[in-house]
């Protein structure tokens, strides 16, 4: 069965508010400003998105179609860092996004789906950049999530000046380059 025109319209454009109201005021911000903003009132949102964690689900499955689709207009080995890039700068602009997937407000198989589909698309780009020497070999996807990761959590400490994120982004591929090996750091000795 089609959805109707209006009907995938409004969610689309619920959607497409939520993640502006996300970034202006974090996840946590009232629904009703995410109906306003999209022009639709709240039992429209609510035919929608039985809750903030569909909502949220929502947002995050649109800005993997939308990585997905840069993948595809820009194949080679610098993919990785401009993913990496995106995915790190969209969890600093959406604030409270790393509490709110760890307080499972997202259904878990939804989070599940994301989070496979993300993966799948930063393994074809770190085997493009290994491939072209952007990287090192051996470098793994668990070592690209860990990137991300730590971008991630440095959103949650009040104190880090986003200029931070940057910073730590460029720390953490400088180690992933080729030129240092892995497991060179002096061991600690004042245990």
């Amino acid at each position: 069965m089609a959805v109707r025109r209006d009907v995938a319209r409004n969610r689309e454009r619920i959607v497409r508010a939520a993640a502006a109201v996300f970034r202006r005021d974090g996840v946590y911000a009232p629904l009703d400003g995410v109906a306003a903003d999209a022009g639709v009132g709240r039992a429209t949102l609510y035919r929608h998105f039985p809750d903030r964690g569909a909502v949220l689900a929502a947002v995050l499955e649109d800005r993997v179609d939308a990585l997905e689709a840069y993948a595809a207009e820009h194949p080679g080995g610098e993919l990785l860092e401009h993913l990496v890039v995106e995915m790190s700068w969209f969890m600093v602009d959406v604030h409270g996004l790393m509490s709110a997937l760890a307080t499972s407000v997202v259904e878990p198989a939804r989070l599940e789906q994301v989070a496979a589909r993300s993966n799948a698309l930063l393994g074809r780009a770190l085997a493009d950049a290994v491939a072209a020497g952007r990287v090192r070999e051996g470098t793994t996807l668990d070592d690209v999530l860990l990137v991300t990761l730590m971008a991630g959590a440095l959103t949650t400490h009040p104190t880090v000046a986003p200029d931070a994120v940057g910073r730590a982004m460029e720390i953490c591929f400088d180690g992933l380059r080729p030129g240092r090996p892995p497991g060179t750091l002096p061991r600690p000795e004042l245990r």
